[in-house]
């Protein structure tokens, strides 16, 4: 048998079980263009992987292969697991990655030297110090002499900058001049340094694609088929590459996304546009409507959060249930019960289940910061992810967290597997000039480290120490183009020694996302994309969700991320409310319960 038959017999196999969902049958079976708007819990990942299986085997020859691009690297990498269960493995032609990554490796890099650019002649990224610095020190000699600089500054320049992407046009001058101003000047100071910076790598990918039809046409000739995963999050330069490339130069698409999720309005993210992109003649719309994840109650919930109708209707047995907590003495005291009260109730119900089925959900990190305080009282280990997290995912500590799967079990299941291990670690080399002879005896050291390392009582700073001396420090130096990569590496270390990470095992950094054994504190935004089987939610003030006197926008965006946040839950929601907070100025806020806790508990009392 062939390795193409056998690739055919692992996803033909998969899909038997479409023909119980009409939805998913027709993304299989489309021929052309087609944006598939994913409900949460709907099997998208699922329709994605196999329709690009079907595309790769029957519809593309090589040397052609497709491109997919996601909204970061974890998206990235839950992709790639799924496609190599169909026996699909990334190669020359099979690219997936951010879509920084496509405009970076596939555009700027081998074209930069025949088109007129500002670009550095050797790229290197910026870290995210030199990003901030970088602004602040442009901001001072442009709007810093009327103005003092917040935070909201930064976030008004990154959707302005992502936005008005046409620097030609009278609303990128006159929308608002200073900032404008601001951009160009903060984009000329990279530049002096060598520079360029991850919205950099986009905008200038899409002008170079924009301005160059041969460049439309090679990439054409690679990719004839480009997907997209999580559309809605990822902006207008991307929806203008796509339009380029897919409307006007027929690449034929495949997008998923749900613009019901879309919660990344301060990066520059529009709904609108996958809803636009729907539309568009020659575009087959597909809606799923099957949620696989939730019960009845919290599907017909979470809709009703929306304010809006909606089709989705779940394929579970039983209810669900959706409970809400009066907490009177603030954000503090619903930490404690979370911990005291609801955690212990949720385990003794449910003998089976286990922290790691419960996700506790929040705004910020500050947030975080308390809950993660009283969850360490109290005894519980814990993932936290959030912007006070121990350390941030990039390709390196994603690689080290699959190393560390591996030792701790992972080689007895297979999964991850060796040689995709070692397929990432020499692809870390893909642009030194190290000998064949020198690599093959680097992977053996990777190799013969890893067989050492089985086991799962290992002290994670202990594995980590050894790791970085037999293996990691060597590769270091293959990122020196993006010494943030360097960065967060060196965060994980030294969180393993003294901060979050000091009591961590090799076991528990291999299951960063989704542990069985550790309770899983997210922000409302790092849950999106994941599911738990209880869901906790606290900090539900009026004035922290929606916030204070904000654009109709803002609201609604904020009524999105409400519904993230229950649409993770399987089988339960609890939602915390005190009606009262501290602000930043540690001024107290009287403003009552969230108005979607208020509506959602109108519509549950009244409804279900």
């Amino acid at each position: 048998m062939s390795l193409l038959e056998f690739d055919k017999e692992l996803y033909r196999g998969a899909t038997k079980d479409l023909a119980n969902n009409e939805e998913q049958q027709k993304v299989y079976d489309s021929t052309g263009n087609c944006v598939v708007l994913a409900g949460p819990g709907s099997g998208k990942s699922k329709i994605l992987t196999l329709k690009l299986a079907r595309i790769l085997n029957e519809d593309v020859e090589e040397p052609q292969g497709v491109a997919c691009l996601t909204y970061n690297k974890e998206c990235a990498r839950e992709l790639k697991e799924k496609l190599s269960n169909l026996g699909i493995n990334e190669s020359s032609r099979v690219f997936i990655d951010t879509v920084h990554s496509f405009c970076l490796n596939h555009v700027i890099k081998p074209y930069k030297h025949l088109v007129h650019t500002n670009l550095p002649k050797e790229i290197k990224v910026a870290t995210s110090k030199e990003v901030r610095e970088t602004m602040f020190q442009t901001y001072n000699l442009t709007i810093g002499k009327n103005e003092r600089y917040t935070p909201s500054w930064s976030t008004a320049f990154n959707v302005y900058r992502r936005t008005f992407i046409d620097r030609k046009s009278s609303e990128w001058k006159t929308n608002d001049s200073d900032i404008a101003v601001w951009i160009l000047n903060y984009e000329n100071s990279l530049r002096r340094q060598g520079l360029i910076d991850f919205d950099d790598m986009v905008l200038n990918g899409f002008w170079m694609i924009e301005e160059n039809q041969w460049i439309q046409g090679l990439l054409k000739a690679k990719f004839p088929v480009i997907a997209v995963d999580e559309y809605q999050d990822l902006g207008v330069s991307l929806d203008r590459i796509i339009r380029v490339l897919c409307i006007e130069n027929d690449i034929r698409l495949l997008a998923v996304g749900d613009p019901d999720q879309s919660i990344y309005g301060f990066t520059g993210a529009q709904p609108i546009l996958l809803n636009d992109l729907a539309h568009q003649s020659g575009v087959l719309k597909i809606q799923l409507k099957k949620n696989y994840r939730s019960k009845g109650n919290i599907v017909k919930a979470s809709i009703a959060s929306l304010l809006e109708e909606r089709d989705f209707v779940s394929s579970r047995n039983g209810e669900g249930s959706i409970k809400f907590y009066d907490i009177r003495n603030g954000i503090e005291t619903q930490c404690d019960y979370i911990c005291k009260d609801i955690v212990p109730k949720i385990l003794a119900a449910n003998p089976s289940s286990t922290l790691g089925d419960i996700g506790v959900l929040y705004i910020d990190k500050n947030d975080g910061d308390r809950i993660a305080e009283k969850v360490s009282k109290e005894g519980l280990q814990f993932i936290r992810v959030d912007g006070n997290a121990p350390y941030n995912k990039n390709k390196l500590t994603m690689w080290i967290e699959n190393c560390a799967m591996w030792c701790s079990g992972g080689w007895v299941k297979g999964n991850p597997q060796l040689y995709k291990i070692e397929g990432t670690f020499s692809s870390f080399f893909s642009n030194s000039n190290i000998s064949e002879e020198n690599l093959d005896a680097k992977k053996l050291n990777l190799s013969k480290f890893l067989f050492q390392s089985r086991d799962v009582e290992l002290k994670l700073s202990d594995w980590l120490d050894e790791f970085n001396n037999d293996i990691v420090s060597e590769l270091l130096d293959c990122f020196t183009e993006e010494p943030s990569i360097v960065e967060e590496y060196k965060k994980l270390n030294e969180s393993a020694k003294s901060g979050q990470l000091k009591d961590f095992k090799v076991s528990s950094l291999s299951r960063q996302v989704g542990s069985k054994s550790h309770l899983n504190l997210y922000t409302l935004h790092s849950s999106k994309g994941l599911e738990f089987k209880y869901v906790i939610m606290f900090g539900l003030e009026h004035g922290r969700i929606p916030w204070l006197n904000v654009t109709e926008e803002k609201t609604n965006e904020s009524r999105r991320l409400f519904y993230v946040g229950l649409t993770r839950a399987k089988d339960e929601i609890h939602l915390l409310c005190s009606g009262w907070y501290y602000d930043y100025f540690d001024r107290r806020q009287n403003h009552g319960s969230s108005n979607f806790v208020l509506e959602l508990k109108e519509f549950v009392d009244n409804n279900l």
